[in-house]
């Protein structure tokens, strides 16, 4: 039993291990669909970049996903991490003046590229982003 958990925690280790980094991604533009928001000139509103940082460590992957904010990067730590093989879950909160936002992520890791969908807690439907490994 001892012989199996190791081997699974290495697994596991070696699984995250191809996540480690830093990634450059950018949400899909949605403003292309029937009824999507405008920005204030009436125009589509354009892809949001943001980073993800991922590090495993002791089959633990810790992390964050950092986007530009007008003054200055909002940093939101990421939480409750699941791996499975190449499929990467977990949660982020982004703070807020009224509220906090909780977000849902999906990652697909598929060697330099990642892709996924980022869900905010209640939506029906999640924005998909797509993700390359920065270096």
């Amino acid at each position: 039993m001892k012989l199996a958990l190791a081997f699974l925690t290495c697994v596991l280790a070696a699984s995250a291990a191809g996540i480690d980094g830093q990634w450059n991604a950018e949400l899909t533009n949605t403003a292309k669909k029937a009824g999507a928001k405008l920005n204030a000139k009436g125009m589509p509103a354009r892809n949001a970049s943001f980073s993800l940082t991922f590090r495993s460590q002791d089959g633990q992957v810790t992390g964050a996903v950092v986007a530009a904010g007008k003054k200055r990067s909002r940093q939101q730590a990421i939480q409750n991490v699941k791996v499975d093989g190449n499929r990467l879950t977990f949660t982020t909160v982004q703070r807020g003046k009224k509220a906090d936002n909780a977000f849902t992520w999906q990652v697909t890791v598929d060697g330099d590229q990642m892709s996924g969908t980022r869900t905010r807690e209640g939506a029906k439907h999640g924005v998909a982003f797509k993700a390359k490994r920065a270096g």
